[in-house]
């Protein structure tokens, strides 16, 4: 029996990338003699992620198709027999037990390369709706896992596994960690680079909020650019013992502390506090393709642990009164933390390993 070798073909974004370094970890820790490789383009933040996280990375040439006009789309069709060329070459040179694609550009080339040399293939889809690569993939790989039951009919997959999101396990070890006093905490964050429509509706809210300004603990994080507005905001408001940072970490501490949080949905967001169980204001990012951070947030809303508020709806007055609403009331808050916990999924990178088993060669 030879080695085997799972090759990971995707990335782009956080959200692709961290789930596959998860299911890679597990992979290879369940063997020693096994071998993880992945694919990616220089593009994406795999170049960075994927080498610190101490797994090889292969580079193919091809660009993105959805979202693109004029010259950049004809530019990225024309290189797409180049990105399939590189990927058969990638697949030949490493002989892959089996291919997990995980969305984003890189991935469509690899999964079509691996199924025409013989090579099972699976993907993983993270959000709600699913994109364009693994939708197109769906109907050709051996099998398909997804985050949510929602992705499997925009799959035309009715054999997928709903698996959940891979979530770091720190997320699921959180425990409670209660604010000074008897105050709610509050936690506001937009991602690593922060929210710019986050930060300034939540800025505009203080003014509303200044009632509650003995009873809520503000804890924000900006992102780097945004910083000194933000805090200068603050500290012309009832709320000038705010937290007001440019990154929070661990964020699972951060989100444990927590009585409500403020967030976008996107899908690691989704999971990470419904592995916590905590409340949350979701803000969907609007250009999110395929507006699947918003269908993500619907999912978490439909099961009552979130309320969403697209950007459309969005206003300084309506993010106080709905922040206001749910602090107000900490056994409203408690229930939706409660029912969040319910689509938590701590097992998810144990079951696509699992798949991943079951389908590959000797």
């Amino acid at each position: 029996m030879g080695v085997k070798t799972l090759m990971i073909a995707g990335g782009g974004t956080g959200g692709h990338i961290y789930p596959a370094i998860a299911i890679a970890r597990e992979y290879a820790s369940r063997d020693a003699s096994r071998k993880v490789v992945f694919v990616g383009t220089e593009k994406g933040l795999e170049k960075t992620i994927v080498p610190k996280a101490g797994f090889p990375l292969e580079f193919i040439n091809v660009g993105g198709l959805k979202g693109k006009g004029g010259l950049d789309l004809i530019r990225n069709v024309l290189r797409l027999p180049l990105g399939f060329i590189d990927a058969w070459r990638v697949v030949g040179r490493h002989r892959p037990s089996v291919v997990l694609g995980v969305g984003g550009y890189s991935s469509g080339p690899v999964l079509v390369a691996a199924r025409l040399r013989g090579v099972p293939t699976i993907i993983h889809e993270a959000n709600a709706f699913p994109g364009l690569a693994n939708r197109v993939v769906a109907r050709f790989v051996t099998t398909v896992a997804v985050a949510f039951a929602d992705a499997l009919p925009r799959m035309s997959r009715k054999d997928g596994v709903v698996t959940g999101n891979p979530i770091r396990a720190e997320f699921f070890a959180a425990r409670q960690q209660p604010a000074a006093g008897s105050k709610q905490r509050l936690l506001i964050f937009g991602g690593s680079q922060g929210s710019r429509i986050l930060n300034d509706n939540m800025t505009g809210a203080l003014l509303f909020l200044a009632r509650l300004k003995d009873t809520v603990d503000i804890v924000h994080q900006t992102g780097p650019n945004e910083l000194e507005k933000v805090k200068a905001a603050y500290q012309q408001s009832a709320f000038t013992n705010a937290r007001v940072v440019p990154y929070l970490d661990p964020m699972s501490d951060e989100i444990a502390a927590a009585d409500l949080v403020v967030s976008r949905s996107g899908a690691m967001t989704v999971g990470e506090l419904s592995a916590v169980g905590r409340a949350a204001v979701l803000v969907p990012f609007a250009a999110a393709t395929n507006n699947h951070q918003e269908l993500n947030a619907r999912v978490v809303e439909k099961a009552g642990g979130a309320v969403v508020i697209t950007e459309a709806e969005l206003s300084p007055e309506k993010l106080a009164r709905t922040i206001s609403d749910i602090v107000s009331d900490p056994q409203r808050a408690s229930r939706m933390g409660a029912a969040s916990k319910t689509l938590a999924t701590p097992d998810a990178t144990k079951n696509i390993v699992d798949l991943i088993e079951r389908i590959q060669t000797d």
